[in-house]
């Protein structure tokens, strides 16, 4: 494995990381508090939340495989460069979010870059 292509996998894999640890939320919805601020009494935001958590760790897994798989590299980076692209978007159009979320903006901000340079890189 060349340089490039082991940086591209190391980069890749940081940000399936970024993706993965929201992912415990699935499993312990009270953990929505020291990630985003919120928490969630139940029920539908629950639900809500728990959900987001699945999908972002299905990104992260995608990612993962990403980084091992060079044909799995273009639907994961598009996927993982939606949710980014997206969260940053809603989150710039949304009044007054609590400082965990800003955190988790600056973070997709981050990762964002990350993929940008991985798929340059191949």
């Amino acid at each position: 494995m060349d340089i490039k292509a082991l940086a591209a996998t190391l980069l890749l894999l940081a940000v399936a990381a970024v993706n993965l640890i929201p992912g415990i939320v699935a499993l312990l919805p009270d953990r929505t508090v020291a990630l985003y601020g919120i928490g969630v009494d139940g029920g539908s935001m629950t639900l809500l939340m728990r959900h987001r958590a699945v999908l972002l760790a299905c990104v992260g897994l995608g990612l993962g495989a990403a980084a091992f798989v060079p044909s799995v590299r273009p639907p994961a980076l598009a996927f993982a460069a939606i949710s980014k692209l997206s969260f940053l978007a809603l989150y710039l159009m949304t009044p007054g979010l609590t400082p965990e979320l800003q955190r988790v903006a600056a973070a997709d901000l981050v990762a964002l870059a990350l993929l940008a340079i991985a798929a340059l890189l191949g």
